[in-house]
């Protein structure tokens, strides 16, 4: 397999937006021969996202990074021959599809399965290929109301609080990846494919962590920026800029003796006393906010905060915006903030790469390697080609299928 784990492995991406794409991408980051089947001219919707560049969508290059991009009307005869020609030599098949829809084309894992029995099928959708909910049309915000994110995130005092991310996109595409690659390694071991089922809210409600407790809990609901649990374990302010930026930490002292500590550095002794249990700090969060408030507020860099705080063995950092994290030292030096190749069509307009998310793990053997996403149709030839079509043949086929896009 050479030094990267799914070397030789070839999957057919039918993905749109982002959580199926970036199942895929994160296959092609450990060597996988990714195949995007794009919709003619149209291409993957997120090609229509903003922003842009030179009229390329940002979020496309890394949703869709280390791709080829073939452009496939499904619809078609011809194209599903194509299809299913493809099939029979993959390993892996993803689609993002509503349930019901690949079986309109005869691409189901059912019809799927009698062209290549041992092919893995991911099938990632809002809510899963069966139950209630599976023909709802599903966004991730949907998923994040209904598997109950939403009410704990967000001030007590005030209105549910969706994620700042597309937190069930980002949580079905590593379920996607963890589980294809499982079924791979069980296919490995028996020789037998399967069909992974992933749901965006399924996925979210694992990460609702108040689901335990809501049997003992009157309430469970959000609580702001600070713990139902640990106190104190949450953000307070300091002091406004001249500019108006407001100035945010965390502090993380939810034991007595960090919480003495805390006291001690904000000159506020006689509170380790009065709040020595973490019941007591929770039970009088006002009073433990008015302490780190008024220690945060002395200072006008964050920063200088965070360095008192530190020195004293007290866990704290300053809350970074987008901006401040990809200037951070450790996170480029980590990788995880990395300059991602474009397009050939955007690197022919002097824009090599932009600045993105990297690896986020890392594996002493077998490292990921992100390349650049491909622009629409771009591997027509050469892939298409591989299976026997001749040039001229896919010329036609491109232009029939162009045609009837432009003339709707």
């Amino acid at each position: 397999m050479g030094n990267t784990i799914f070397e030789g492995v070839k999957v057919l991406d039918f993905t749109n937006n982002a959580a199926g794409p970036l199942t895929a991408s994160l296959l092609a980051d450990f060597g996988a021969d990714v195949i995007k089947i794009e919709r003619p001219v149209v291409g993957d919707d997120v090609r229509g996202f903003a922003p842009r560049i030179e009229g390329e969508s940002v979020p496309f290059l890394w949703l869709n990074r280390g791709k080829k991009s073939v452009e496939i009307a499904m619809d078609d005869p011809d194209g599903q021959e194509i299809i299913k020609k493809m099939i029979e030599t993959a390993d892996v098949l993803v689609e993002s599809f509503r349930p019901g829809v690949m079986k309109k084309f005869g691409l189901d894992y059912e019809s799927v399965t009698q062209i290549n029995p041992q092919i893995v099928y991911c099938s990632i959708s809002a809510f899963g290929q069966d139950g209630p909910y599976s023909k709802k049309p599903g966004y991730d915000l949907i998923a994040q109301a209904l598997s109950g994110l939403m009410d704990i995130t967000g001030d007590p005092a005030g209105p549910p609080v969706k994620h700042g991310s597309i937190m069930g996109d980002y949580i079905g595409a590593l379920n996607g990846f963890g589980y294809i690659s499982a079924a791979m390694y069980h296919k490995k071991c028996t020789g037998e494919g399967q069909h992974v089922d992933v749901s965006l809210c399924d996925g979210l409600i694992t990460f609702n962590n108040l689901i335990e407790p809501s049997r003992v809990m009157k309430n469970p609901t959000r609580t702001g920026n600070h713990s139902f649990s640990l106190c104190p374990y949450g953000m307070f302010e300091g002091k406004e800029k001249p500019d108006g930026e407001r100035q945010f930490i965390i502090v993380c002292a939810p034991t007595n003796n960090l919480w003495t500590k805390v006291c001690k550095v904000a000159g506020r002794p006689e509170m380790a006393e009065k709040l020595d249990s973490a019941q007591k700090r929770i039970s009088n969060l006002d009073q433990v906010i008015d302490v780190i408030n008024g220690f945060a507020k002395q200072y006008d860099d964050i920063q200088d905060a965070v360095k008192i705080l530190e020195e004293n063995g007290i866990p704290s950092c300053k809350v970074q915006t987008t901006l401040d994290v990809i200037k951070d030292p450790h996170f480029l030096y980590r990788g995880s903030v990395m300059q991602l190749e474009t397009t050939p069509t955007l690197k022919a307009k002097g824009i090599p790469a932009i600045t993105a998310r990297g690896p986020w793990v890392k594996l002493s053997k077998t490292p990921s390697n992100p390349k650049g996403a491909p622009a629409l149709g771009q591997n027509n030839h050469d892939v298409l080609e591989a299976y026997g079509y001749t040039k001229e043949k896919i010329d036609e086929l491109e232009k029939k299928w162009a045609d009837k896009v432009n003339a709707k």
